[in-house]
């Protein structure tokens, strides 16, 4: 527990957009136990825009983690430090010893007055307040986040992860979708090809899973993806019979959330927008493979999810490449349609 008058909290979260949207539970129960409390969050440039979405939190600030930008970080370091934060706090696994030690760099140049996080196998030794964590899950992400500001005093007692679609980002994709000639009142199947390489459903699989789809009942498909994944959409659109509207590279994270929520199903790999989606409970076919199941399972916080995954005896892993990949090759179209036409239903 701590003491003392908490009146600047800074919440360290370097993750990815599944990480950022699953600590919201945490990060309400923390403005719930500190009230009077100005909640900073520093993240990674690509979800800045999750950033500003997440209530509870007061300024959102940048840590580009890269070589080029090394004096824009020292500054960011230093305005933080300036800052004087009574409480510093962690929710992120420190998977490496590596990424132990940048944690460590932050909170020693920042020099909070206390600071808190999770101790994944040992490695955050260096907190003053410690939380217990395996690198390999032994339960959902969100729980760790919640244990953290539990040992802090902040009772988490709703699990719900807060989020709303802005009603500016829901007239776009309408206008979108209505000059691509797909209206209200179309089935809209979702698709995500990208995520880390290792864990991709193989594209030729997916354009089999269109174009068995498109035959078997009537429905219009969208792929999204970041600006670094515009070529599998691309690749997908070549290789597949069926027209698909390609949105990956033109969204932002809040149009994003409204073109998942007026999806009828949304089929996405193991990445940040399957949690969106499991977040918006739209439908969902999650493709599982190389990552951590136990840790990051979707179905935990959306009903309407089928969660297709085959463990392999190398999974999880944390690889970028993998010439094998046999995690998610194990897992068939005929699999994934049937998966879709049972949400549809």
């Amino acid at each position: 527990m701590l003491s003392g008058n908490i009146k600047r909290i800074l919440v360290i979260n370097l993750g990815g957009m599944g990480d950022l949207l699953l600590s919201r539970p945490a990060l309400k129960a923390l403005k719930n136990h500190f009230p009077q409390a100005e909640i900073s969050l520093l993240v990674i440039p690509q979800v800045y825009e999750v950033a500003v979405s997440t209530p509870y939190v007061d300024k959102v600030y940048i840590l580009y983690n890269d070589p080029r930008c090394l004096f824009r970080d020292a500054g960011i370091l230093f305005s933080l430090r300036c800052r004087h934060f009574d409480l510093a706090i962690n929710m992120r696994t420190l998977a490496s010893a590596g990424g132990a030690r940048k944690i460590k760099f932050i909170l020693d140049f920042i020099k909070p007055r206390v600071s808190a996080g999770r101790d994944t196998d040992g490695r955050g030794q260096f907190f003053d307040m410690k939380v217990p964590e395996t690198l390999k899950g032994k339960k959902y992400e969100m729980e760790y986040d919640i244990d953290t500001v539990t040992a802090l005093g902040a009772a988490a007692s709703d699990r719900n992860v807060e989020f709303k679609t802005d009603e500016e980002s829901v007239k776009r994709i309408e206008t979108i979708l209505a000059q691509e000639g797909i209206s209200k009142t179309d089935i809209l199947i979702g698709i995500h090809p990208g995520g880390r390489p290792t864990r991709r459903y193989p594209l030729d699989r997916f354009s089999e899973v269109m174009n068995t789809l498109s035959k078997k009942i009537s429905c219009r498909f969208v792929v999204t993806g970041t600006n670094n994944e515009a070529g599998l959409a691309r690749k997908l659109i070549r290789s597949s019979e069926v027209k698909i509207t390609d949105l990956s590279g033109k969204l932002g994270f809040m149009q994003l959330a409204a073109l998942i929520k007026r999806c009828n199903v949304f089929i996405s790999n193991d990445t940040g927008p399957m949690h969106l989606a499991a977040v918006l409970k739209t439908p969902l076919v999650a493709i599982f493979g190389a990552g951590d199941i136990v840790r990051f399972d979707p179905s935990n916080i959306a009903k309407k999810t089928i969660v297709l995954y085959k463990k392999a005896e190398c999974a999880p892993c944390e690889k970028i490449n993998c010439e094998d990949l046999r995690c998610v090759k194990s897992i068939s179209p005929d699999e994934v349609i049937s998966a879709v036409l049972e949400l549809l239903k």
